[in-house]
């Protein structure tokens, strides 16, 4: 690129220009855009985050030394392209966290968030065993703004420390998650996103780990997304050649013009004449 020898639309290209449908692409002066209209299927990927693990950036202690292994370190090569979070999510945040490998699907979901619905388990300190988590408002204030949430159920936990499940039709900070509870009060220990769209936290999904989405799960997110799911295209493979179309090799001529199959044998006994 930096000598010249790629073309796009006929002008130099340059490192960081992009390729778009309609564009040409040449290499030497030959036409290489077919080769770039290949395209992939695409791959999401569920990952259970710890809670203080950082995504992109790694954290350093006060030593200046490595503290914690970042998400993108613990996934995966994917070949032509890389990993694109769909929720964002802090180092302190924790749960379901979605990552793919189309840009269109993550920047068109993340600009969506307020109109995907959510869910979160908080753990929470309760006054007394017996507490009934329908005496919590289900629309409190955070950041000055309104924040609503459709519901929330009592989802284990024993003595005063509750787990509750919140369900909401938006996609809301966990902060506000705490703030529903703090109005009344109560002391939030951890929120985990569980939730994201119509995605659960897989069950047995170790922290740290993550799984491929079905395609069924895909498709859904698409559908969110309000794209179309690229179909994956590859390039034709050769066809074999035939063996009546391999050229065949020539046979080797002697230096007397002969072809080996034409010579005569020499005789390997004393023969008689006229016999």
């Amino acid at each position: 690129m930096l000598a010249g020898r790629v073309l796009l639309n006929g002008q130099p290209a340059q490192p960081g220009d992009r390729y778009s449908d309609g564009d040409r692409v040449s290499v030497d002066g030959r036409d290489v855009t077919a080769r770039l209209r290949v395209t992939s299927k695409a791959a999401v990927l569920a990952y259970h985050k710890p809670q203080g693990q950082p995504v992109n950036s790694a954290t350093t202690d006060d030593e200046g030394d490595t503290a914690a292994e970042t998400v993108m370190q613990r996934l995966p090569a994917v070949r032509g392209s890389r990993w694109l979070v769909i929720n964002t999510m802090q180092p302190g945040d924790s749960g379901l966290l979605l990552l793919t490998s189309d840009g269109r699907l993550a920047d068109a979901l993340r600009r969506r968030s307020e109109q995907i619905p959510s869910a979160y388990v908080a753990r929470v300190l309760v006054p007394t065993p017996e507490f009934d988590p329908a005496t919590l408002p289900r629309l409190v204030q955070f950041n000055d703004q309104p924040v609503a949430f459709e519901s929330i159920e009592a989802a284990g936990g024993e003595g005063t420390n509750r787990w509750f499940r919140v369900e909401a039709a938006h996609a809301h900070r966990r902060a506000a998650v705490r703030a529903l509870f703090e109005t009344q009060g109560l002391k939030v220990s951890r929120v985990i996103q569980v939730k994201f769209a119509d995605i659960e936290l897989p069950r047995g999904l170790p922290r740290g780990k993550h799984q491929a989405l079905p395609d069924t799960d895909v498709a859904r997110l698409y559908e969110f997304a309000e794209l179309s799911q690229p179909v994956e295209e590859r390039r034709p493979s050769r066809a074999p050649r035939k063996a009546a179309d391999r050229q065949k090799k020539t046979r080797k001529v002697s230096a007397s013009g002969q072809r080996p199959a034409d010579r005569q044998r020499r005789p390997t006994g004393n023969r008689k004449s006229g016999r």
